[in-house]
C-alpha cells in the first residue's frame, strides 16, 4: 500500500495584506484544489506569531506536484498568490503514516 502524501505550506502573508483579505481568496484556491486529481483533504491554519500553515493531503506525490505547479499557473490564483509573502514561503511533502480523525 503507498502512503498518501501531506503537502505543507508555511508562509506569512504579504506586507500590507490583512488576514480577512487573505481569506477572501480561499475559496477560489479551495475549489481548485478539490477539483484536482488525488485531493483528499485540506487544512489552513494561522499561528499567534502570524505564520499560516497548509496541509493537503493528496493520494500520491506526483499529483501533489503537478497540482503545485497547475496552481502557481492559474490565472484565478493570482489574487492569493500575490497574498503571500513569496520569500519566506515552504512547501515539503511528507509521506503521511499516521491519520486520526
Amino acid at each position: 500500500m503507498t502512503n498518501r502524501v501531506i503537502e505543507v505550506v508555511s508562509f506569512r502573508l504579504a506586507p500590507g495584506v490583512s488576514d480577512e483579505e487573505f481569506l477572501k481568496t480561499v475559496p477560489a484556491s479551495s475549489e481548485f484544489v478539490a477539483g484536482m486529481p488525488g485531493f483528499v483533504a485540506r487544512r489552513l491554519s494561522r499561528g499567534e506569531d502570524g505564520r499560516w500553515l497548509e496541509h493537503i493531503e493528496w493520494q500520491t506525490l506526483e499529483q501533489a506536484q503537478a497540482a503545485a505547479q497547475m496552481f502557481m499557473k492559474e490565472e484565478g490564483l493570482k489574487p492569493m498568490i500575490q497574498a503571500i509573502d513569496g520569500a519566506g514561503a515552504r512547501m515539503s511533502h511528507n509521506r503521511l503514516h499516521v491519520s486520526l480523525g
